[in-house]
């Protein structure tokens, strides 16, 4: 299942499924862990009372790929198109034909078969039959993705062709012509032949390699090697030369090439395996003979349509050959009545599509709306809204007949929720066992070694005195005050995406993306001068050619080499935006960029990103200087609500209108120059009464823009993260001193700092909660979200534990403060951001929340089965009690977080599929995402299983598992995110190099577990 994972990304999603999902050995394999499931339950006994929970729990499992089965095998779908006030009752189905229909006239025989393709496997095929005592055969000879013709030389079986460019009002086509054929161009039918007889056309001659044209009027010519212009006058034959233009009212065109025995050749235009454009015809070149005679014949096909006929006569035959999808029709036929789409705000990007049709059966009439996560249930059928025509006509419903299997599936969801609630819960299992062994330990404590980080700073340059001086003379020159900054940062802004949030919210994101830094601060005769947000991002629209100059642009000098070595680097180690720019103005890294893009990113070096980064800040600087950024004025005349900067033109607005946002930010930026800020604040009242009445509809109410800027304003994670840190790291030192010393002064200590953790807690839960009522939406949509919200529960786990052991709490905090340390990288975005339609149900609340909710717990166990190994290594014959006691405490909690999250993960993966079955039509469609979730259920049932094998029934190989199988969920959450392609990709499979942190990571995991493993040995 992993390598098909790689295979979809690498060779695209048919691929996959032909030579993995749908093959034979795949179904084996199936049945295989259902036999296994079944010979567990007789070799382990769980046919017994006491072990119901464990015994539904595998029954679970049996009966949900018993429902795959049944899915596999009785249900079908496919696609229905429907255009604007059409109807249908034809579903274009996902299962592929070669239909071979045979006819003398007379009669006929049609003969299908079930064939699929793939750039990696052996297509291969024969279909032999016979028809009228003739035998007919059909073999395979070539598949092409995304043909396209080309003209090849074939002296053997070529003909003479004439490519011709030809323009007529209605964009540029190629066209051949045969000798003796006649092409018919443009509005006004003029026709071109070549070699023609036909009198009064235009006709292109040929003769012995020669060319002249006849023309029945006056034609213009332009010879592109020669620049030389001319005309050709009317019915005369005059020499002419190829590559040459010619114009005659509303046409023109361009004789090419002359091909003396060309021939069509289909050839693939597709880059790679994965990239077949579905827009794009794909070809079956097949040979047909009949008694012996053969002819080839080439069939075109394109997804998600009907197929199109070609045939061939061949020995008084005629031979009818199709390949695509079958036409299934429903008894019923549904109309569209119209179909809607929505956009965010100022934005193309979709916020919701929706069909508007009224069910045909009979004499029945049956209006509904189908919209993403709002399934259309009639007869057996359901219907989703997948896609729509690029001309927002027509509507795409994907179509789904499988009840059976899906209610037998669902079936086996419930039993095994059910089977992990009692396992976990009841009195006789595995569980409930753990945590009685885990109450008999002593209260001993563990030793850790606490690893200390410095940080190393240096500057690249120094810049010189006069340069120094100037620089801070114009930082003076543009400080602005703080609190009318503030209520600057109060109006509200529309950002690329169409989001409307407060200035202060942009100029803060602004400001991380250029400088890394959440305000600007410069050392001014030894003091820090600071400017927040609000301050910076309002100088730099009122003087752009003055912040031009002042350093503002983060960049990591150790990975840029020599490049910026002559450039201005200010005391605050940031570049300004005028020393990215040579003497003459031009920009110092356009050859860079050029080199780095043209890379593919798995294949750039450090230099090459760190280049592509400050490619980015340079034209975020530049798009800020150029005022593009600040959008603050709804146009009511815009349907899609779209805001506008200062600086456009406003040629499209209501006079009035117009005139108002035209004139009121030049006037408001004079008032801030001038220091008149009560007239600047009188303005930016028009400014917010302006936007409060046009952009009435789209804009947040006034408590979420309070609370919009108190999210901004506290950064509450910033904070956190170091606090978490700070009491982890003394958690742990105090766990240590416990270990030897014991008095209620340690004891009233430790309580104390758990209380602070506690309060912490209570922070984090209240921003999670703010952040939500800012975004309107549940705060796990995307890779920072997910980070933060793993985090929370993270440490959740810790506290729920804490008095099994001292070494979870202090474990649990310190890896929540990474995991918020992490999301301040800048390989992660923490904008508020506008939802994907399919997003917008209330399944993102359940199945996301539960999927992230368990890999919390996996990674507690992770970190324990490290701190497990940790004490293997460092156990001496004096602690070598004291510390088997705490292995053995750590590793009943390790596994009862395993048990834990396990079920949790494979509670949100089924509740995954019950999502996926309402939006889209499939509960299980093996996407990369869902396929690594089965697999991460595997690995820890694995983990979890290896008890009963007696050589790995030990503590050791428990922490070392849990260790390495939290790989497969850094796979699942990061790695199918970022490096395959899938409904859960955000890089569209063109993988990003992997960091080396993770290969040293690794690495150090493998040099711990042979330390254990030997140290573990010298005590046994």
């Amino acid at each position: 299942m992993a390598v098909a994972t790689f295979v979809e990304n690498d060779y695209g999603t048919k691929t996959a499924w032909i030579i993995i999902y749908d093959s034979w050995w795949f179904e084996v394999v199936m049945v295989g862990l259902v036999i296994a499931f079944i010979a567990n339950i007789y070799k382990y006994n769980l046919l017994r009372k006491e072990k119901w929970a464990i015994l539904l729990f595998h029954l679970a499992f049996i009966i949900i790929v018993l429902g795959a089965g049944i899915t596999r095998y009785t249900s079908y779908g496919g696609v229905m198109r429907i255009r604007e006030g059409q109807s249908s009752n034809v579903v274009i189905s996902d299962t592929n034909f070669l239909s071979l229909t045979i006819t003398d006239g007379k009669t006929s025989k049609t003969v299908k078969k079930k064939l699929s393709f793939a750039s990696i496997k052996n297509n291969d095929f024969t279909i032999k039959t016979d028809f009228e005592g003739a035998d007919v055969t059909v073999s395979f000879k070539e598949y092409v993705e995304d043909a396209i013709a080309e003209v090849v030389e074939d002296k053997a079986h070529g003909e003479p062709l004439l490519e011709m460019v030809v323009t007529a009002g209605n964009g540029r086509n190629t066209i051949y012509l045969k000798k003796g054929e006649i092409e018919k161009i443009g509005e006004h039918q003029h026709e071109i032949g070549f070699n023609s007889d036909k009198k009064g056309i235009i006709n292109i001659v040929e003769k012995n390699g020669a060319f002249s044209i006849d023309s029945p009027h006056d034609l213009d010519f332009f010879i592109m090697s020669t620049q030389q212009a001319g005309k050709i006058s009317k019915d005369s034959l005059q020499a002419i030369t190829l590559r040459t233009l010619y114009r005659s009212g509303d046409i023109s065109f361009v004789p090419l090439t002359y091909f003396e025995s060309g021939m069509f050749q289909l050839k693939s235009e597709s880059k790679d395996y994965k990239e077949n454009d579905k827009t794009k015809d794909d070809a079956l070149l097949v040979n047909v003979s009949v008694n012996n005679e053969v002819k080839p014949l080439n069939i075109l096909y394109r997804e998600g349509f009907l197929p199109t006929h070609h045939d061939v006569n061949i020995d008084d035959l005629r031979i009818i050959l199709s390949y695509g999808a079958g036409a299934i029709e429903t008894p019923f036929s549904l109309q569209l009545n119209d179909f809607q789409l929505e956009r965010y705000p100022g934005s193309s990007s979709p916020s919701a599509y929706a069909s508007e049709v009224t069910i045909l059966d009979k004499d029945e009439e049956i209006p509904f709306r189908i919209f993403m996560n709002n399934v259309l249930d009639y007869g057996g059928y359901r219907f989703f809204q997948a896609s729509y025509d690029t001309d927002e006509k027509g509507t795409v419903l994907s179509v789904n007949h499988d009840s059976l299997g899906t209610w037998v599936t669902y079936l086996g969801y419930l039993l095994m929720t059910l089977g992990m609630f009692f396992t976990l819960f009841g009195k006789t299992s595995r569980f409930h066992l753990i945590n009685r062994k885990l109450k008999h330990l002593k209260k001993k404590y563990v030793t850790v070694i606490i690893l200390l980080f410095g940080l190393q700073t240096s500057f690249a340059q120094q810049v010189v005195d006069s340069t120094e001086t100037r620089i801070v003379q114009l930082i003076k020159s543009q400080e602005i005050d703080e609190a009318h900054a503030d209520y600057f940062g109060r109006i509200l802004v529309q950002d690329l995406d169409g989001r409307i949030k407060p200035v202060n919210t942009l100029g803060s994101e602004f400001l991380r993306k250029i400088s890394r830094k959440s305000s600007f601060s410069y050392q001014i005769d030894g003091e820090k001068k600071t400017f927040d947000a609000n301050q910076t991002f309002l100088a730099m629209h009122i003087a752009p050619y003055v912040w031009q100059d002042i350093p503002l642009v983060k960049v990591d000098f150790d990975k840029t080499g020599s490049i910026f070595k002559d450039v201005i680097v200010g005391s605050n180690g940031l570049l300004p935006y005028k020393s990215l720019l040579d003497k003459k103005g031009d920009y110092i890294l356009t050859t860079q960029v050029e080199e780095a893009n043209k890379k593919k990113p798995a294949e750039r070096n450090e230099f090459d990103k760190e280049v592509l980064k400050v490619d980015e800040r340079f034209n975020i600087l530049y798009n800020l200087f150029a005022g593009n950024y600040l959008k603050i004025f709804p146009n009511k005349n815009d349907p899609n609500n779209t805001w506008f900067s200062f600086k456009h033109h406003f040629r499209d607005f209501p006079e009035e209108d117009g005139q108002f946002a035209q004139s009121i930010i030049p006037s408001y930026f004079n008032d801030i120059v001038t220091l008149k800020y009560d007239s600047a604040h009188e303005k930016l009242m028009y400014i917010k009464k302006y936007q409060e009445v046009l952009g009435a509809s789209v804009i947040p109410t006034p408590e979420r823009i309070e609370a919009e800027l108190w999210y901004n304003k506290a950064n509450i994670n910033f904070w956190l993260f170091q606090v978490f840190f700070t009491l982890g790291l003394v958690l742990l030192a105090l766990a240590i001193v416990k270990m030897f010393v014991q008095n209620k002064a340690i004891e009233f200590f430790n309580n104390t700092l758990v209380i602070l953790t506690l309060v912490s807690f209570l922070c984090f839960t209240g921003n999670i909660i703010l952040r939500w009522y800012v975004a309107q939406h549940a705060p796990w949509s995307n890779g920072y979200e997910m980070l933060v919200f793993v985090s929370w529960v993270l440490l959740l786990c810790g506290l729920l534990t804490f008095r099994k052991s001292d070494f979870s709490l202090p474990l649990a905090t310190l890896f929540s403060g990474a995991l918020l340390f992490v999301s301040y990288l800048d390989w992660l975005n923490p904008e508020i951001t506008n939802l994907m339609p399919v997003l917008k149900s209330y399944w993102l609340k359940i199945h996301v929340a539960t999927i992230v909710s368990s890999y919390a717990p996996l990674a507690l166990a992770a970190i324990l089965g490290l701190m497990a190994l940790l004490l293997y290594v460092f156990k001496t014959p004096k602690t070598k009690g004291i510390i088997e006691i705490k292995i053995k405490e750590l590793s009943y909690i390790n596994e009862i977080a395993m048990t834990i999250g396990l079920f949790v993960l494979a509670v949100g993966t089924f509740l995954g599929g019950v999502w996926a079955n309402e939006s889209w039509g499939r509960y299980w469609a093996w996407d990369p995402k869902e396929t690594w979730a089965l697999i991460s259920i595997i690995v820890y049932a694995i983990v979890l299983h290896l008890r009963f094998i007696p050589k790995l029934n030990n503590n050791f190989v428990l922490n070392v598992a849990s260790m390495f199988a939290f790989w497969s969920i850094i796979m699942t959450s990061f790695g199918v995110n970022y490096y395959l392609s899938g409904l859960h990709s955000y890089a569209a499979g063109d993988p990003l190099p992997i960091p080396n942190f993770v290969y040293v990571l690794a690495a150090l995991m493998v040099i711990l577990t042979v330390l254990a493993y030997f140290r573990r040995k010298v005590f046994k």
